[in-house]
């Protein structure tokens, strides 16, 4: 079996958790993998990083990029602040560029795909009038490798509060857009002739996550009446239901075949 090597800059707030919410994705069915797990070298220059972090995780060096076979940039719950402002943005945009010069298949997620798309392509960002949270049907709009063996009206959790510019997205004829979710918003979009995927669904997110997300914003700002994430709870128990389960492993499988498959032409 063919081992390779796969980089995730983890951007997210709960980085262990992130860790372990992509390794589970990542190894349903593929247990041949190496994972290095970064944080922003940037971010964290005067601030302290919990020791199990420190373990666990490196800041991100990008003359380590050229040994995977794989990248990984994660979400961040940042998506209000403009692309200029985030304190880690030079750091982003250098890994992009980094990125782009590869043929290694590269899976940007939720602001990952934001900033990836803004960067790389010009697409612009614009905030929404509420959150989009909770579990989402999604229509196939384009074919994917990414979406074989996942019907059509799929569901996925959505949890952001922007969007990139469809339209704009649409006019370039470098980018097509795969899926959308039943309320017009993005779920997959890919570059024409780059291995660039831009995903916006949480699809990394396990069972309970969107409750610990709703849960981390209230107790940070319960003035501000936090919406729940909808059609997520069973109407019979009240408990979350993990609907996504299944596409998840389908998705990430196919991500890791992406990869397998660009590594072998490589070396073969």
């Amino acid at each position: 079996m063919t081992t390779i090597k796969i980089g995730i800059l983890n951007l997210m707030y709960n980085k262990i958790e992130t860790n372990e919410n992509f390794y589970k994705s990542l190894t349903h069915e593929h247990s041949e993998i190496e994972f290095t797990y970064y944080y922003s070298a940037t971010r964290y220059v005067d601030r302290k990083l919990d020791p199990e972090i420190l373990d666990k995780m490196r800041p991100l060096n990008l003359n380590e990029i050229d040994q995977f076979d794989g990248f990984i940039i994660s979400g961040s719950p940042i998506e209000k602040i403009a692309f200029s402002d985030v304190t880690y943005n030079n750091e982003i945009n250098d890994l992009l560029d980094k990125l782009n010069k590869l043929s290694i298949p590269q899976l940007y997620v939720c602001w990952g795909a934001m900033a990836a798309l803004n960067h790389l392509y010009g697409i612009n960002k614009k905030i929404l009038p509420h959150k989009a949270f909770g579990v989402f049907q999604n229509h196939i709009l384009a074919d994917s490798d990414l979406l074989d063996g996942i019907s059509d009206n799929f569901p996925a959790p959505h949890a952001r509060y922007a969007e990139m510019d469809q339209q704009q997205i649409n006019n370039n004829p470098h980018l097509k857009i795969n899926a959308i979710n039943d309320k017009g918003l993005l779920f997959l979009a890919e570059a024409e002739n780059k291995p660039q995927s831009f995903l916006f669904s949480h699809l990394e997110y396990q069972k309970n996550d969107l409750k610990k997300e709703f849960d981390r914003e209230y107790a940070a700002h319960p003035e501000q009446n936090p919406i729940q994430p909808s059609n997520y709870y069973s109407p019979l128990t009240q408990k979350p239901v993990f609907a996504w389960e299944d596409i998840q492993a389908k998705f990430f499988g196919n991500w890791v075949e992406q990869v397998i498959t660009a590594k072998l032409k490589v070396c073969c």
